[in-house]
């Protein structure tokens, strides 16, 4: 029997206008002062209206809303001086997983001081943050049950992820209603994040029986759900079900971890800009295709899930179908390929140098992969 560790943090509040709890949760943190990080789009919402007027009945706060796409390190910083400067001691992230990683990244910057590069890596966060709410406006990163926030360093074109328990927020509060006004390409874009995630999950080298029984339960409503509320972004039901996803998809990576999908997506996002979530997707099936000799039985399993009627078909046959379910269910939101992103082959060898350097992700991954496993893997999604 393998031997396992299983964490579930933080708190959770999910339903229909829960975010109106609010209010009982700034009584029972007793702080004085909160940093509200919100990203620009969702701060023109009345929504956000809405959650100030409950946030000002209770406490005085700021707001720092400059966030736009995914966080620099420059941005992290500067929200957590912004943060300290104000005297500051809690924080609530409102908006996407970019949103979140600031606010948590700002949370240890105001109790530990430096810059948020000295704590990008493993482990390097010294003591813990302020206490952190967090309140998903998206269904896909996971943030608001994770370890982790990703910042680029713009002057090397690089991700990295500050990871450590220090940045476990402590409540989260999943209200389907905030994702109603989500457009269908972010719909789409962190909607395919969270699928990735369910999906490496799944399939990580760490996974265990308990994570397999989230992941495998996040694979589903996702795969059931994204298509709705791509089309229909008013059905409550299915962002509800998205969003509680999301959430065990969130769960599932924090504890299993994801595979080399993130990797060798990494290079992607800090060296060409692209979107999270599309570099994810577009590379999804063909690293499932790669690992399929350690993988079978696994995607077997998935496979019978959702396609009962595959049940007498041999394990190879249903994990195959199940890759080719895959790139025809990623068809349904236009996820473009490298050569329509403007991603030149010339740049394939670098971009696999960097994504082996994102060690954890490529160790976890179930089947082992070299520079030149990830560079034909490019060419597969050119």
């Amino acid at each position: 029997m393998k031997w396992f560790k299983f964490l579930c943090k933080p708190e959770v509040i999910y339903g229909v206008d829960s975010v109106f709890s609010l209010s009982e949760i700034i009584k029972k943190i007793k702080c004085r002062k909160i940093l509200v990080v919100v990203d620009k789009f969702f701060s023109k919402t009345d929504k956000f209206t809405q959650i100030k007027s409950i946030i000002e009945k209770e406490v005085d706060f700021v707001i720092f809303d400059k966030i736009e796409g995914e966080p620099t390190t420059e941005i992290g910083d500067e929200c957590g001086n912004f943060g300290r400067e104000n005297g500051c001691d809690a924080v609530i992230g409102i908006g996407g997983g970019s949103t979140l990683d600031t606010a948590k990244g700002a949370s240890i910057l105001i109790t530990n001081g430096g810059r948020i590069r000295d704590y990008q890596g493993l482990d390097k966060v010294p003591s813990p943050g302020v206490p952190k709410i967090m309140v998903p406006t998206t269904a896909g990163t996971g943030s608001e049950v994770t370890f982790t926030a990703v910042f680029i360093r713009k002057d090397e074109k690089k991700k990295g992820g500050i990871n450590s328990p220090f940045l476990y927020p402590d409540i989260a509060i999943l209200d389907p209603v905030l994702t109603i006004s989500l457009p269908p390409e972010i719909t789409a874009s962190t909607g395919l994040d969270a699928l990735c995630h369910a999906i490496e999950s799944y399939i990580s080298r760490k996974a265990n029986f308990l994570t397999e029984c989230v992941s495998l339960g996040a694979i589903k409503l996702i795969l059931e759900n994204l298509p709705i509320v791509y089309s229909n972004g008013e059905n409550l039901k299915a962002r509800g079900n998205m969003l509680y996803g999301s959430f065990l998809a969130g769960v599932g990576l924090a504890n299993a971890g994801v595979t080399a999908v993130h990797s060798i997506s990494y290079p992607l996002g800090g060296k060409f800009g692209v979107p999270h979530g599309i570099g994810n997707a577009l590379l999804l099936p063909y690293v499932l295709e790669f690992d399929m000799p350690q993988i079978e039985e696994k995607l077997s399993k998935v496979a019978e899930e959702i396609y009962p009627e595959w049940k007498n078909l041999s394990d190879q046959e249903k994990a195959k179908k199940l890759i080719e379910k895959i790139k025809e269910f990623l068809t349904n939101f236009k996820i473009p390929r490298l050569k329509d992103l403007n991603i030149p082959v010339e740049s394939f060898d670098g971009m696999a140098e960097d994504a082996l350097k994102v060690s954890v992700p490529i160790e976890n991954n179930p089947r082992n992969i070299s520079k030149q496993d990830i560079i034909e893997i490019y060419r597969k999604a050119y």
